[in-house]
């Protein structure tokens, strides 16, 4: 949790393995390691090491497996897009493979073309060796990607519901005039310069229309800049949130709060951990038709969901109409809290705990 590139899918683990381990069990996470980042650390009871670089850790890895006096009755494979290749290694433990999404699309806006085929490629192939292991995934999409795209047999997969803390993310007080926010990592996939051109539009039409940006990134400078060539410094800006404070959450919280909708119109997601958060607050989201927004979202009941490859044309006029349509944004409001309440840490470790260990 300590590594400067965690995101969502990083937090869903915390969640579910510190609640492994309140329950009695033993849990080892084996990661790459950062600059200034500690062998190995312990955090909520979790044991933690980090060996390796982004190519090195999976030779590290497997050696660290074969090294263990005794081995761990379960090793879960978890892939944000490469997997650990453990059916060819971690002979004498369970094995479960654990998808967060798929990368394909995503490979084609962070990588050159040939990087991006060859990256398509192993990605597809890389199932082989796993056709006879059960998958975890949180999203039907996902799960339909497996399926398809991995050609892992159906009945092999099983779903669990992500959670959020409730007693945090919770309605608050609209802004006066429209606020929309982009919280997620400032790199190309997330499309977030796409929002930018939006606004574009929608300023045009109602000049106080805001955008609030959150994140960090390889992309933020070059975001920033877009915003100055737009001359919409006034309408769209980087939210400034210490995420090394106390209290950090609060900022982030009350600002979900505020906003009339939460614009992602990311190329491909596991879910989109924000636009739940958001829900819980009163607030819909303005997605793309991509895996796991099209679950975290239920289209015209609690967000917009807009085509898989929108123009920012597209996406403004959703916005727009948030702004104009005020029975709809109210609707959205309430059912987007309604929708929420079905996610827990409570429900989703219970299904997830019997996902494992059955």
């Amino acid at each position: 949790m300590k590594h400067p590139q965690v995101g969502g899918a990083e937090i869903i683990v915390f969640e579910l393995v510190k609640r492994l381990v309140k329950d009695g069990h033993k849990a080892t996470w084996f990661s790459r390691s950062f600059v200034g980042g500690s062998e190995t650390d312990a955090i909520d009871g979790i044991h933690i090491v980090r060996k390796g670089n982004l190519v090195t850790m999976y030779l590290f890895a497997i050696l660290y497996y074969w090294f263990l006096k005794k081995k761990p009755d379960i090793v879960i494979d978890m892939s944000n897009t490469i997997y650990w290749q453990s059916p060819l290694w971690a002979f004498k433990s369970k094995k479960i493979a654990y998808l967060n999404q798929f990368g394909q699309e995503v490979f084609d806006y962070e990588y050159n073309p040939v990087i991006a085929y060859l990256g398509k490629l192993i990605e597809r192939v890389q199932y082989i060796t796993y056709r006879h292991t059960d998958f975890l995934c949180y999203s039907e999409s996902t799960k339909n990607e497996l399926h398809e795209l991995g050609k892992i047999n159906i009945k092999n997969v099983g779903v669990f519901p992500l959670g959020i803390r409730h007693e945090g993310f919770k309605p608050g007080k609209k802004s006066k005039d429209p606020l929309f926010i982009g919280i997620n990592r400032m790199v190309k996939m997330k499309r977030t310069g796409l929002s930018v051109e939006a606004m574009k539009y929608v300023v045009k039409k109602y000049p106080k229309a805001k955008l609030a940006l959150v994140g960090f990134g390889y992309d933020k400078e070059s975001i920033q800049e877009q915003i100055k060539r737009h001359n919409l410094d006034k309408n769209v800006y980087f939210q400034t949130i210490p995420f090394s404070k106390k209290g950090v959450e609060d900022e982030k919280i009350k600002l979900m709060q505020e906003a009339w909708a939460l614009v992602f119109p990311s190329v491909k997601e596991g879910w989109g951990m924000t636009v739940t958060e958001c829900a819980a607050c009163g607030t819909p989201a303005v997605v793309t038709d991509v895996t796991g927004l099209r679950d975290s979202v239920v289209k015209d009941k609690t967000g917009i969901v807009v085509s898989s490859n929108p123009s920012s044309r597209e996406l403004a006029n959703a916005l727009i109409k948030i702004i104009e349509d005020r029975p709809l944004r109210k609707k959205l409001s309430r059912n987007a809290i309604k929708w929420s309440k079905n996610f827990t840490w409570q429900k989703s470790y219970k299904e997830f705990k019997k996902l494992i260990l059955n």
